[in-house]
């Protein structure tokens, strides 16, 4: 072995016992806020408190009064929607239409193949009856070109075809 070699070994190796010292370590075992920022929550939320008070006191209308019991409320952690969106849809129950068996993605391109075709968001389907409008994994959007109507249609694994 070279001297360099030997260099490296010996700080790969106390790399090594120090990170097993580490974790094998008992630690405070409290995780947290760190130290001081307790006593400034706690004052944070007693001026909250006195603020929406103060609110309630001077006469403020309901509405008023309202928005102040609200923001001392616990927020929501959640920040994204997670119900679908109630737009105008027909569930697809008709054999004649068109079926959804692929989908590929190359970077931002997102590719829908439709009876065979593909294609991308805002293209005519090959019937002319249908826009593509949004293009996902599970399902894609069509908006009828004649009546302003979204059809959704789910995937279909192609060999579901074949039996």
């Amino acid at each position: 072995m070279t001297k360099r070699e030997k260099m490296l070994l010996g700080i790969m190796g106390t790399a090594v016992i120090v990170g097993v010292g580490m974790f094998l370590m008992p630690g405070s075992g409290r995780v947290g806020l760190p130290k001081g920022q307790d006593a400034a929550v706690t004052v944070a939320k007693s001026n909250a408190e006195a603020q929406a008070k103060m609110v309630k006191d001077a006469g403020a209308s309901a509405l008023e009064a309202q928005v102040a019991d609200m923001a001392l409320r616990p927020w929501n952690t959640t920040v994204f929607y997670d119900k679908p969106l109630d737009i105008q849809s027909e569930t697809v129950r008709d054999a004649s239409m068109p079926a959804y068996t692929g989908y590929v993605e190359v970077g931002a391109l997102r590719l829908a193949i439709i009876d065979g075709y593909e294609y991308r968001e805002g293209d005519e389907l090959e019937t002319g009856s249908f826009l593509v409008e949004q293009i996902t994994p599970p399902q894609v959007t069509l908006r009828g070109i004649d009546n302003g109507k979204f059809v959704r249609l789910p995937y279909q694994d192609p060999s579901f075809f074949t039996q």
